[in-house]
C-alpha cells in the first residue's frame, strides 16, 4: 500500500517495497537532498528492513511513478564499489523495478580545439548516450597491466544497456537540443532557492566559472570565454562519460582520457551501478577534473541534474508493475492511494475519481514561463496555500496559454485533481461551459428553472467533489464578472471549499485586485529567450532562424509579445516568406504595420470565435471602457497621436483632477498605461499605440483629434521665457511626432507650436532639426503676413539663426540681409530687435570670411549698445565678443585680447562655468592668446574649456569640436605633436561627416592637422591634404585672406621639406609680398612666413638673401618673444646655420651655444630639435679648430 501523509504517525506505516519501479540512485547527500525536493508527493512510512540491510530508502511519487530514492550512508567513501554495493541491494530489495537513474555530479571535460568546440561549463548537464562507435559509459580505471601499459577490458563497450524506454525518452528532450532546456528549467526554479546545509542550489555565477587549460609541460592558462546570454546560461551534451574509482586530479591525463575515449566528463560510480541496475546516467557538471576542482559548484551541478531526471520522467507514462487488488500502484489516483491508507485504517469513504473539462488543445509550442509557472504553484501548494490566484496583463501576452499549460502540468502532477474550464468571452460561453461540467460530473437539475451554474457551485463546495481547479479565462468584462444592478455577476456562483483552487485569468487590473487581493501575477513579454524559443516551435521552417541578428530584430518589433510572435509565425509558415519580407511590412509606414497585424489567423490553442490577430485583439476593450468611461477615451485617443513611451500626466489633456486620476487608473488597470515606478510618466505598449490610433481612424475621429491635441500642446508647451527646460524636454519628442504625422493642413495653432518647439530645439544645439520647424513657419507666416510684419521677421531671423549654426551660412547671409533691410526701413537704429539681427548678420559676414564687413557692422552695433546698455548686459557681451573675434581674425590680436578678457571677466561673475556663452568667450580669449604666442595660458584655458564641453556637448558639436581644434592647435605650437594629431585626427573624421568640403572650418581643422604631420614628418601626408586644402580656398577666399595665406605658408613650407625647394619659394614669396602689406611687422604669422622663406633660400644656396631675412627675423623676435619661445629659437639656429654656410663660424658658434644652453633646459634630453643643435653646435666647433 502507498500511505499519504495522514494523522497518524508515519512511522508506523510499513511502505511495501513491491510497489515501487524506478530507483533514484543519488549517491552523494546533495544529490539526494535535490531529488527529495522534487518529489511531487512524499510518502510517509518506513520499508520493512532485517539484518545484511545497510541502506534507508526515501519514497514518493514523480510524474506518476512510484519512485525510490536511495543515496550512501553518511560518511561513506563514494566510487565505483560502494555504488556497486547500493545498486546491488536496491535491486534485491525491491522486485518489481523497471529502470533507475544514477543522478548527480561529475567533471566536465571541455574540448576548446575540437570542431566544432564543446565548450561545456559548470553547471551544465551531462547525459550518457552512445554517440557514433562511442559507448554511454567506460570503465576508465577498468583493466590490466600488460608490456603495453595499462590495457583498459572491454574496450569502448558501455557496460550494461539503458532500459529502451529511459533511451527514448532522452531521445525525446534531445529531438529539441539546443533548445531542450524548456523542459527541465521549471523544475531547476523548484529547487533553486530551496535550502541545504551550506546554502542554496542557486547559480554561483558565470564569472567564478574558471576553466585552466593544461599543456604538456606541466604550465596552465585561463581560457578566455565569453558568458553565455541567460537565455543560453545551459547546455545538455549528450556523449560518453567516464566511470573509475581513482579522484583525478591531474589535468594531463584528464585530458588524455578525453581524447582517447571521446569522454565529455568522468564520475565515480556509474561504472559500479551499470551491471546490477540499468540505469541512465544523468550528471551535472561540477568541475573540470583537475587540481582545481572544489565542491563550491556541487549544489547547483546537483540540482541541474535533478531538474533534467525529472523532466526525463515526464516523458516515460507509469508502468503498470505492481498493481494488486490490495495494493494500488502509482498507475493510481492519489484519491485511491488515499481510500486504501483509509481502508488500513479502519476509515470508509466513496473513492473521487477526477473530472476534467479544459476547452483547448494542449499547446505543444509552449516555451518557458517557468517563473510564473512556479509562482503559481507556490501560491496554491506552499506554505499558505491560497486558494484564489488572479493573472493579469495585456491581451496576448499569454495568460491563456499560462493557464492552459498549467491546468495540463496539474492533470499530470496532481491527477487526483479535477480540472474544470471556464471561458467568459460572453455570458453565452460561461453558461455553456457550466452545462458541459454538469454533463462531465453527471449532475441533472432538479427543475428546469435552477441555474446550471449553481447547480455546479453546489457540488464543487461539496466533499464528495475532492479536490478541483477551477480555470476562469478572460473575464475581462466587469458586468460578466461582477454583475450590475439587473443581473448577478459569475462571481456569484464561483464555489469556497478548502479542497479547490481557482485561477482567473483578466486584462483588467481592478477584477484581478477585487478576485485575488494580494496573489495577483503581472503577466509582462517574453525574454528574448523565452521569445526565440516560441517562434523556433512555430515555425515549419527551422533555417528560418539562422540569421540571429535578423530573428532579434523580428522579435524587436514585435515586442516579444507572444500572440504577435504567433501571428508572425502563421504569415511565415502560410506564404513561405523569408523573414526579411515580414520584417519590410513592420518596418512600413504605419498603416500598413497595422493592416499587417490585423489579418486574422488559425490557432486551434485559443477560442474559435476570439480575435487571434494582435492588430484587432484590444478592440473588444477599448469599445467596453469607451461605455463607462469617456474621459480614459479622451486620453487614450490623444496618446494615440503623440509617442508611446514617458508620458508625463502633465500633457495629457485638462479634466478634473479626479476624473483624470480614475481614467488614467482604467487605462492602467487593462495595461494599456503603465506607470514608472511612483513617477507621474506612463508608457504605452507600442503595438496597442498603433491599435489604438487605428480605432480612432475607423470612428472618424482622427482629424479632429490631431487638432484638438495640436492646440492643446501650442498652449502648454513651455516657451523659452518660460524656463521649464526639463519640461520642455520631457513634451518634445511628443509635440515632435505630433507635427509630422500631421502635415496635411497646417493650423495657426500647429506654427504655434512649431515656433516653440523649433527654439527649444535651438538652445538645445540641434540646429538641422530646428532649422526644419523655422522653414514650416516662415512658409505659413510668407502665405499670410505682409514682409513687414513683426513675427513674420522674427521668424525669418530665427531661422537663419539656426542655417548659421547648421553652418548654412550664405543661406543665413542672404535671409538675414533681407530682415536686417526691412527692419532699418521699420524700426529705428537704436531697436533691440534690428539691432539683435544686424548683430546676427555680422556673425555670417565672420563666418563666410568678410571680415571688414563684419567688423563695421559690429562696431556699429557695439557703439548703440554701449550708449544703451549696461556693461552686464548679455547682448552688449554678445557683440563684444563677436566684434573681439572679428578683430583676431583681422589680426588685431592686441585689441581682441582687451576686449575679450573684459568679457570674460564679466561672464566668470554672472554666469555658470557650465555656462555656453561664457564657454564660447574663454575659448575665444584662449585663442587669442596663442596668437599672441602666450602658449601656456592659452592650454590652460582651452583644457578646461574642452573638459567641461566633454561633459555637456555632443561629440558633433561645433562649438566643442572648435574648441577642441583649438586645443589641439595650442598643443601643436608647444610641440606636443602626438596630442596635437590625435585630437586633431578626430576632429578632422566628425567634420568631413557634418560639414562640407568648402567649409572654413573644416579646411582649418584639415590645415592644422596637415601642418602636425608636417612636424611629425609625415610630409607626404601633409602635402596631399594641404594641396586640397589650398585648391578649395583658392576658390572661395580673397588672395590676401589670412586663412589661404596660412595654408599656402603651409604647403610652401611641406614642399621645402619635401626638397621642391623652387615651388616652396614661388609661393612663400607671394605670401611674405601680401602679409607685408596687410600685417604689421612684429605679427607672428608674417614673421613665421619671412623665417620659411629665408630657409628656403638657404636651401636654395641664396646664403645672403637668407641671412638678411633671418636677422631681421631674429631682431624682432628678440623684442616680442620670451628667450624660450620655440620659434625665437628655431629662427636663431636657422640664422647660425645660415652664418656657418657663410663662413661666419664665431658669430654661429655664439648663436648655438646660447640656443642649446637653452634647449637643455626646455626641451628633453633626445628631442630631435635638441640634437640637431648640439650636433651643428660641435660641427661649428670641429670647423673652427680646422681652420
Amino acid at each position: 500500500m502507498l500511505p499519504t501523509e495522514t494523522r497518524h504517525s508515519y512511522r508506523t506505516i510499513k511502505l511495501d517495497p513491491k510497489d515501487y519501479t524506478v530507483a533514484w540512485i543519488a549517491p552523494l547527500e546533495i544529490e539526494a537532498q535535490a531529488a527529495l525536493h522534487l518529489l511531487d508527493e512524499r510518502h510517509r512510512g518506513r520499508f520493512p528492513v532485517g539484518r545484511g540491510d545497510d541502506y534507508v530508502f526515501h519514497a514518493g511519487v514523480m510524474g506518476g511513478h512510484n519512485i525510490v530514492i536511495a543515496t550512501l550512508p553518511a560518511g561513506q567513501e563514494y566510487g565505483t564499489g560502494s555504488a556497486a554495493a547500493l545498486a546491488s541491494q536496491v535491486k534485491k530489495f525491491f522486485p518489481n523495478l523497471w529502470f533507475g537513474l544514477l543522478v548527480g555530479v561529475a567533471a566536465g571535460l571541455p574540448d576548446l580545439s575540437r570542431i566544432p568546440i564543446r565548450d561545456i561549463r559548470l553547471g551544465d548537464i551531462l547525459v550518457g548516450l552512445p554517440d557514433g562507435e562511442s559507448a554511454g559509459l567506460i570503465a576508465y580505471d577498468l583493466g590490466k597491466e600488460t608490456e603495453d601499459g595499462f590495457q583498459q577490458l572491454r574496450l569502448r563497450h558501455a557496460l550494461a544497456t539503458t532500459e529502451p524506454i529511459v533511451r527514448a525518452a532522452i531521445g525525446s528532450i534531445k529531438l529539441e537540443a539546443p533548445n531542450d532546456t524548456g523542459s527541465f528549467l521549471p523544475y531547476y526554479e523548484i529547487i533553486r532557492n530551496k535550502e541545504h546545509a551550506a546554502g542554496t542550489f542557486s547559480d554561483p555565477g558565470q564569472d567564478r566559472d574558471t576553466l585552466f587549460l593544461a599543456y604538456e609541460d606541466g604550465s596552465e592558462e585561463v581560457a578566455v570565454r565569453a558568458p553565455r546570454p541567460d537565455a543560453k546560461r545551459t547546455r545538455v551534451w549528450y556523449g560518453t562519460i567516464g566511470s573509475g574509482d581513482k579522484l583525478l586530479k591531474n589535468a594531463q591525463k584528464k585530458n588524455e582520457l578525453r581524447d582517447k575515449y571521446g569522454l565529455i566528463g568522468l564520475e565515480m560510480e556509474a561504472a559500479g551501478t551499470m551491471n546490477r541496475i540499468p540505469v541512465g546516467v544523468i550528471r551535472g557538471v561540477c568541475d573540470y577534473g583537475d587540481r582545481h576542482k572544489n565542491k563550491h559548484w556541487q549544489p547547483y551541478a546537483a540540482a541541474m541534474a535533478a531538474s533534467y531526471a525529472r523532466a526525463l520522467l515526464d516523458e516515460i507514462p507509469p508502468s503498470e508493475a505492481g498493481r494488486t487488488p490490495t495494493s494500488p500502484s502509482m498507475f493510481a489516483t492519489a484519491a485511491e492511494r488515499q481510500m486504501t491508507v483509509k481502508g488500513v485504517l479502519g476509515l470508509t469513504e466513496e473513492v473521487h475519481r477526477p473530472c476534467y473539462y479544459i476547452q483547448l488543445a494542449k499547446n505543444t509550442r509552449f516555451t518557458g514561463r517557468a517563473t510564473i509557472l512556479n509562482t503559481l504553484e507556490e501560491k496554491f501548494f506552499g506554505q499558505d496555500q491560497g486558494q484564489k490566484v488572479a493573472l493579469v496583463g495585456l491581451g496576448g501576452v499569454g495568460k491563456t496559454q499560462i493557464a492552459l499549460r498549467f491546468a495540463y502540468q496539474m492533470k499530470e502532477k496532481r491527477p487526483d485533481y479535477s480540472i474544470f474550464w471556464v471561458p467568459v468571452l460572453s455570458d453565452e460561453s460561461a453558461e455553456q461551459a457550466f452545462a458541459e461540467i454538469a454533463k462531465k460530473l453527471n449532475l441533472q437539475k432538479s427543475s428546469e428553472e435552477e441555474d446550471v451554474k449553481e447547480l455546479v457551485c453546489r457540488h464543487l463546495n461539496s466533499d464528495k467533489a475532492g479536490k478541483w481547479l477551477l480555470i476562469i479565462d478572460n473575464a475581462d468584462d466587469k458586468d460578466l464578472v461582477v454583475g450590475s444592478a439587473d443581473k448577478p455577476g459569475l462571481e456569484e456562483y464561483l464555489p469556497q471549499s478548502e479542497n479547490g483552487r481557482i485561477l482567473l485569468t483578466t486584462r483588467s487590473g481592478q477584477i484581478a485586485d477585487e478576485f485575488a487581493q494580494s496573489d495577483v501575477i503581472d503577466i509582462e513579454q517574453m525574454d528574448q529567450g523565452e521569445a526565440t524559443d516560441l517562434l523556433q516551435k512555430s515555425l515549419i521552417r527551422k533555417k528560418l532562424l539562422q540569421d540571429e541578428a535578423l530573428v532579434a530584430e523580428l522579435l524587436t518589433h514585435l515586442t516579444f509579445l507572444p500572440l504577435a510572435i504567433t501571428q508572425a509565425a502563421a504569415y511565415l509558415n502560410q506564404t513561405k516568406a523569408p523573414i526579411q519580407t515580414y520584417l519590410g511590412l513592420l518596418r512600413g509606414a504605419e498603416k500598413d504595420v497595422i493592416r499587417v497585424l490585423g489579418r486574422e489567423f488559425k490557432d486551434t490553442t485559443r477560442y474559435r470565435d476570439s480575435r487571434n490577430a494582435v492588430g484587432t485583439t484590444w478592440l473588444v476593450t477599448f469599445e467596453q471602457i469607451k461605455q463607462s468611461d469617456q474621459v480614459a477615451v479622451d486620453l487614450l485617443s490623444f496618446i494615440s497621436f503623440i509617442e508611446s513611451k514617458a508620458i508625463p500626466q502633465s500633457i495629457l489633456p485638462n479634466a478634473e483632477p479626479d476624473e483624470l486620476e480614475w481614467a488614467i487608473g482604467t487605462l492602467c488597470s487593462y495595461s494599456f498605461l503603465v506607470r514608472r515606478g511612483d513617477s507621474s510618466t506612463f508608457d504605452m505598449h507600442s503595438l496597442v499605440h498603433m491599435a489604438t490610433r487605428r480605432w480612432v481612424e475607423k470612428q472618424g475621429r482622427a482629424e479632429q483629434m490631431a487638432d484638438d491635441a495640436i492646440c492643446h500642446l501650442a498652449n502648454i508647451f513651455p516657451s523659452d521665457k518660460h524656463g521649464n527646460h526639463d519640461l520642455r524636454r520631457e513634451y518634445l519628442p511628443h509635440a515632435t511626432r505630433l507635427l509630422y504625422q500631421s502635415t496635411e493642413s497646417r493650423t495657426d495653432d500647429a506654427c504655434h507650436l512649431l515656433r516653440k518647439v523649433g527654439d527649444y530645439l535651438n538652445t538645445e544645439r540641434r540646429p538641422k532639426e530646428a532649422a526644419r520647424c523655422y522653414e514650416e513657419v516662415c512658409r505659413w507666416n510668407k502665405d499670410r503676413l505682409s514682409e513687414k510684419d513683426q513675427d513674420r521677421l522674427s521668424s525669418e531671423h530665427a531661422l537663419a539663426r539656426a542655417y548659421l549654426a547648421d553652418r548654412r551660412i550664405k543661406n543665413a547671409i542672404k535671409m538675414l540681409e533681407h530682415v536686417v533691410a526691412v527692419e532699418k526701413e521699420t524700426l529705428d537704429e537704436k531697436d533691440h530687435s534690428r539691432l539683435t539681427s544686424e548683430h546676427e548678420l555680422a556673425s555670417a559676414y565672420l563666418a563666410d570670411r568678410r571680415i571688414e564687413d563684419a567688423i563695421k557692422m559690429l562696431e556699429h552695433v557695439m557703439a548703440v549698445r554701449k550708449e544703451t546698455l549696461d556693461e552686464k548686459d548679455h547682448d552688449r557681451l554678445a557683440s563684444e565678443h563677436e566684434l573681439a573675434r572679428a578683430y583676431l581674425d583681422d589680426r588685431r590680436i592686441k585689441d581682441a585680447i582687451k576686449m575679450l578678457e573684459h568679457v570674460v571677466a564679466v561672464r566668470k561673475e554672472t554666469l555658470d562655468e557650465k555656462d555656453h556663452d561664457r564657454l564660447a568667450s574663454e575659448q575665444a580669449l584662449a585663442s587669442a592668446y596663442l596668437d599672441d604666442r602666450r602658449i601656456e595660458d592659452a592650454i590652460k584655458i582651452l583644457e578646461h574649456v574642452v573638459a567641461v564641453e566633454s561633459e555637456t556637448l555632443d561629440e558633433k558639436d561645433h562649438d566643442r569640436l572648435a574648441s577642441e581644434h583649438e586645443l589641439a592647435r595650442a598643443y601643436h605650437d608647444d610641440r606636443r605633436i602626438e596630442d596635437a594629431i590625435k585630437m586633431l585626427e578626430h576632429v578632422v573624421e566628425v567634420r568631413k561627416e557634418t560639414l562640407d568640403e568648402k567649409d572654413h572650418d573644416r579646411l582649418a581643422s584639415e590645415h592644422e592637422l596637415a601642418s602636425a604631420y608636417l612636424d611629425d614628418r609625415r610630409i607626404e601626408d601633409a602635402i596631399k591634404i594641404l594641396e586640397h586644402v589650398v585648391a578649395v580656398e583658392s576658390g572661395t577666399l580673397d588672395e590676401k585672406d589670412h586663412d589661404r595665406l596660412a595654408s599656402e605658408h603651409a604647403l610652401a613650407s611641406a614642399y621645402l621639406d619635401d626638397r621642391r625647394i623652387k615651388d616652396a619659394i614661388k609661393i612663400f614669396e607671394h605670401v611674405v609680398a601680401v602679409r607685408k602689406e596687410t600685417l604689421d611687422e612684429k605679427d607672428h604669422s608674417r614673421l613665421t612666413s619671412e623665417h620659411e622663406l629665408a630657409r628656403a633660400y638657404l636651401n636654395d644656396r641664396r646664403i645672403k638673401d637668407a641671412i638678411k631675412m633671418f636677422e631681421h627675423v631674429v631682431a624682432v623676435q628678440k623684442e616680442t618673444l620670451d628667450e624660450k619661445d620655440h620659434s625665437r629659437l628655431a629662427s636663431e639656429h636657422e640664422l647660425a646655420s645660415a652664418y656657418l654656410d657663410d663662413r661666419r663660424i664665431e658669430d654661429a658658434i655664439k648663436i648655438l651655444e646660447h640656443v642649446v644652453a637653452v634647449e637643455s633646459e626646455i626641451l628633453a634630453h633626445d628631442d630631435p630639435d635638441r640634437l640637431l643643435s648640439i650636433g651643428l653646435l660641435k660641427g661649428a666647433h670641429e670647423t673652427a679648430s680646422d681652420i
